[in-house]
């Protein structure tokens, strides 16, 4: 019988919070030891919905048609991995909260998709609704698991509540939901593979800094509510206050969704199960590259399980200027293109151009918008509505991403891996409300 896949889906993960002493997590630990842990992978946005879509379909906003939280409704002809598992014989199943509605379209070829409120946690009292869904399903299964312990606003378990499970509440928190993560993968089948991710990081390190809090009201009024640039007096800011901060990060930054620096791009990804030997892989890696990734893992033929309907509109090849693929008997194409690629195998992996983008709703409007890419040890940042000029940051003298440079060539050519926007007919999803109780201003 084929793998039954868990993949787990903490929200706000940072990457420097797996495999190190930042957190109390011996069963997170473990995973990441016995699997193939790729240290140097890249959200494609640091906001959940458009992070969520990239990975479980292969793909950028600009083809999927996810762009914010709101903007959010997936393209037709656009694959999900729950349709491929779902075709290959899987019982599919989601538990998810937050932003994660079925009217974006991501609940296209699960079974069941069962939506939470946030505060039924897996550290509470639903971990037994968790379980009891779990143990119902007919091998091989694919079960989403979408977690929302670490996302602030964070109530972290009292009996963890102490700094010997981590100096922050979102380590803390993280230790809680470790110990119940263990316990969850317990009660599933021993020839269960498991895929361990975080959608986007988090800035965290200046929560509690009063300082910290009047400085970032007067950033978001001056220069997402006014539109000014004030990127140089943060900067100065920073580089006064962010000299020896515990964890990497910026002062005056706060949560996710409004930069594109590593600490909130930089995400986790670990696979472990049935026939995965130990690896960690150090190579630059994208979110978009999960999900053919998952699909090697089961060997699964990402073509031969690709949904009826989709036509070629849209393919990789003709955005690269090439040929369209070959139409079948029935005037389709098979699978729908996808910008990643397969991380599989783990030795086989080198660097790849990580692009991303900062859409969060914090950021006001979508004026305030960036994007970025990030690649051979440099990273470009622009801000495509506003008259600003672009950030060029050399990663290995300046890892910080605290001291733009000017190089323009080198922006040239980074600027020119940024993917086309193509046509741009997307539908908002009236959540307001959802996403205030979700802690997003």
């Amino acid at each position: 019988m084929p793998p039954n896949l868990l993949f787990v889906c903490i929200d706000s993960l940072r990457a420097d919070f797996v495999d190190t002493d930042h957190a109390d997590t011996p069963f997170i630990d473990d995973l990441s030891e016995s699997g193939v842990h790729y240290t140097d992978m890249y959200a494609t946005a640091t906001t959940t919905t458009p992070a969520v879509t990239s990975f479980m379909t292969g793909t950028y906003s600009e083809r999927n048609g996810v762009y914010s939280l709101e903007e959010a409704r997936l393209n037709d002809g656009v694959s999900t991995l729950a349709e491929h598992l779902s075709a290959a014989g899987y019982d599919t199943h989601a538990l998810v909260t937050g932003p994660i509605v079925a009217e974006t379209g991501l609940d296209r070829g699960f079974d069941e998709y069962d939506y939470r409120d946030r505060r039924d946690e897996l550290v509470g009292d639903w971990y037994e609704d968790a379980v009891a869904a779990a143990t119902d399903l007919e091998e091989p299964f694919f079960l989403y698991l979408h977690l929302w312990e670490i996302h602030t606003p964070i109530d972290v378990p009292a009996q963890f509540d102490d700094p010997s499970y981590g100096r922050y509440p979102y380590a803390r928190s993280l230790a809680a939901l470790d110990r119940s993560l263990a316990d969850f993968r317990d009660e599933l089948p021993a020839n269960t593979a498991v895929a361990l991710h975080g959608d986007h990081g988090e800035s965290l390190a200046y929560r509690d800094s009063y300082r910290h809090k009047v400085c970032k009201f007067l950033r978001t009024g001056f220069r997402y509510g006014l539109g000014i640039d004030t990127r140089d007096i943060e900067r100065r800011l920073k580089r006064r206050y962010d000299r020896n901060p515990p964890i990497s990060d910026h002062f005056m930054e706060d949560g996710h969704g409004e930069n594109v620096f590593d600490f909130t791009a930089n995400v986790p990804f670990v696979v472990d199960g049935p026939n995965v030997d130990a690896a960690t892989v150090d190579a630059q890696v994208r979110q978009v590259d999960i999900m053919p990734t998952l699909l090697d893992l089961l060997d699964v033929d990402r073509e031969a399980t690709a949904p009826p309907g989709t036509n070629g509109a849209g393919t990789k090849a003709a955005a690269d200027g090439g040929e369209e693929p070959p139409l079948d008997e029935e005037g389709e194409t098979g699978a729908p293109a996808i910008d990643g690629e397969s991380l599989l195998p783990p030795d086989g992996v080198s660097d790849r151009d990580a692009y991303m983008r900062a859409c969060g709703k914090s950021l006001v409007r979508e004026k305030n918008w960036q994007r970025a890419v990030r690649a051979n040890g440099w990273k470009y940042v622009e801000y495509p509505e506003r008259d600003w000029s672009p950030e060029l940051y050399d990663l290995g003298s300046d890892p910080a991403e605290l001291n733009p440079v000017s190089d323009e060539r080198r922006a040239n050519r980074l600027r020119a891996r940024f993917p086309d926007e193509g046509v741009r007919d997307a539908e908002r999803l009236e959540i307001d409300g959802l996403l205030e109780d979700l802690g997003y201003k």
